[in-house]
């Protein structure tokens, strides 16, 4: 599965890469706007939790909300109007309570992302995108507490276990731009996963669930700069260098530094010190 995410992150890079390379088309050539930055991301995941709810009813715990707030951040850098890459992470919990029996439900994701954005005004931009990444799950069960040392040591009150799941998020966005150095981005998706088994210390196990899912809505605040970096000045610049590494080049060929052997024939020709003859 991670060989998998590679692969897909490579053609990603590389598509990037070629449309960077791309000859101008029609709609004019790219203006060298560019946005970078980044901040926090409150998330609130809309989860589907039917098969996993009812694997632990049945067994006498709690339900879990399918409602989950997770909390994280991210950020980008790319083109004001075009493509752009980044990343983000978020993880919450959930917490079910009965009279002596709870669980404790705990999910975090996140991954590299790839979006294209369109400019609609200059304080508004429309986004879509996708994430691609990994994430765990953790469950935590609590049966009972127990009253004294030999209870808590004879009787297994509590288990946890873990799976890790392979996650695509394809979003759109919507952004604004309330401040000069602040962005605040609505985003909307849809969570996909596919799980590996629950381990359990040195044990694993197939359960519920082998796929995750639900909407997702995110409220993203951008604290980050941009500019116009126009592609003539660069390539100017480029070629100012160029010649500076050149002339230094230049320079240092023509500085020689003597050979061993024009050193030793330099030593030889010098005329010997005469003795100072010691006086009666």
């Amino acid at each position: 599965m991670r060989t998998t995410l590679v692969l897909m992150l490579s053609l990603c890079v590389l598509t990037l890469a070629g449309l960077a390379d791309s000859e101008p088309t029609e709609l004019g050539e790219p203006d060298g706007k560019f946005v970078g930055g980044g901040g926090p991301m409150p998330t609130l995941l809309f989860l589907d939790l039917d098969d996993l709810n009812g694997a632990i009813t049945d067994a006498g715990y709690p339900q879990i909300d399918q409602v989950l707030f997770a909390n994280g951040g991210g950020g980008y850098v790319g083109a004001l109007d075009g493509i752009r890459i980044g990343g983000f992470g978020v993880g919450g919990s959930n917490l079910s309570a009965s009279e002596s029996r709870s669980v404790s439900f705990d999910l975090a994701y996140g991954g590299m992302m790839i979006e294209t954005a369109v400019q609609a005004e200059d304080d508004f931009t429309a986004v879509l995108g996708t994430m691609l990444g990994f994430g765990s799950l953790d469950l935590r069960f609590v049966s009972g507490l127990p009253e004294t040392f030999e209870d808590a040591v004879g009787n297994p009150f509590v288990s946890s276990m873990t799976k890790e799941f392979f996650a695509i998020q394809p979003y759109i966005a919507f952004e604004s731009k309330p401040f000069s150095w602040m962005w605040v981005r609505f985003q909307l998706g849809f969570l996909w996963t596919l799980a590996d088994d629950w381990t359990f210390e040195e044990a694993e196990f197939a359960g519920p669930p082998r796929t995750l899912g639900g909407l997702t809505a995110t409220l993203m605040f951008r604290f980050g700069g941009g500019g116009q970096l126009p592609l003539e000045d660069l390539e100017a610049a480029l070629d100012e260098l160029t010649q500076e590494l050149e002339a230094l080049d230049d320079s240092d060929s023509d500085t020689v530094e003597p050979s061993q052997t024009e050193a030793v024939e330099e030593e030889a020709e010098e005329p010997d010190a005469q003795p100072v003859e010691a006086e009666d």
